[in-house]
């Protein structure tokens, strides 16, 4: 399911993940002192990044070359 609405801090999504893979993202946020979010969106624009959809100074921003 996917659903955006308009934030005046950027847009909403809902996604579904299996058990599994929410405890894992919830077991790296914990490690890393992050929210779940945050590690969701990291993971959203590395993968962005490394199919080469984002610019080469975003891509250098996430550590991705």
């Amino acid at each position: 399911m996917l659903s955006s609405n308009s934030n005046p801090l950027g847009e909403n999504v809902t996604v579904r993940f299996s058990r599994h893979i929410r405890d894992l993202v919830k077991q790296v946020a914990q490690a890393r002192g992050m929210d779940e979010s945050d590690v969701i969106r990291e993971a959203v624009h590395q993968k962005l990044a490394s199919l080469s959809f984002l610019t080469d100074d975003e891509k250098k921003a996430l550590g991705v070359s």
